[in-house]
């Protein structure tokens, strides 16, 4: 296993289509602040705390959940099917390794693919802020454990994310079909969510989580849901997937 985690790691270093997906959520991340900084209305609602703006733009109306799952659906797309043309994929089964823990490595992989696009995003929101405002507010120890709980939780629900494409990846296995499909998924996830609002319906979608868990102090009931929602996505995702790749007949 952890050989295959090291061949996975590598690949994903070496993914040009990753580091463009990061710079590409660095920029717009930062044109996103310069924005508001522009508008006087915003300026009046802004609290005093540099965490504002992680808090705001993780919101599901906001900036991020909208757009980091489409960058994580270019760049698995990319990291898998690549594999399927170039025929890398059969290296690892006929090395011997099972098939399910080759399904696990590549889960593994593009998680921490997904959480380093949420870290690359909260650093330059910082920067960002800090250039464009200056520092203001004060935080203690407390307030910065409220954020890694936030973010925790955040990552379990990109994973969750995550393992719906990796899942499309090796469904389709080729790059446009795989592509398409993938954006046009993330597309309607966000069309879906602006007509079911914040219901408890509503909130089986992975997309109306995030919200109410981007602030400081979230509701337990809304920690439980999107705890509950990301591990259903990601185990059902997990055994269709790892299904499919074991049935498929790989030249």
């Amino acid at each position: 296993m952890l050989n295959l985690l090291r061949a996975d790691f590598y690949k994903l270093r070496r993914s040009k289509s990753f580091f463009i997906c990061l710079v590409m959520i660095a920029f717009f991340v930062a044109y996103v602040i310069l924005d508001f900084s522009s508008s006087a209305h915003m300026k009046e609602r802004l609290s005093q705390s540099t965490f504002h703006w992680i808090y705001m733009l993780f919101k599901e109306r906001a900036f991020l959940p909208y757009f980091i799952p489409m960058f994580q659906a270019i760049f698995i797309t990319m990291l898998i099917t690549s594999e399927y043309s170039a025929g890398t994929i059969k290296d690892s089964v006929s090395l011997g390794f099972s098939r399910s823990k080759i399904y696990i490595s590549k889960l593994i992989t593009v998680s921490v693919g997904s959480i380093l696009m949420m870290l690359v995003a909260i650093f330059f929101t910082v920067i960002t802020s800090i250039f464009v405002f200056g520092i203001y507010g004060s935080f203690t120890t407390y307030d910065l454990l409220l954020l890694v709980r936030m973010f925790l939780i955040q990552s379990l629900l990109y994973t969750a994310y995550a393992s719906i494409f990796l899942m499309i990846a090796f469904l389709i296995k080729n790059v446009g079909g795989t592509m398409s499909f993938s954006i046009f998924f993330s597309l309607i996830l966000g069309s879906l969510g602006s007509v079911v609002g914040n219901s408890y319906l509503g909130r089986i979608l992975l997309l109306m989580n995030f919200s109410p868990t981007a602030v400081p102090q979230p509701q337990v009931v809304d920690i439980r849901i999107a705890i509950a929602v990301a591990l259903f996505y990601l185990i059902l995702c997990l055994g269709i997937g790892g299904f499919i790749f074991k049935k498929q007949d790989i030249k």
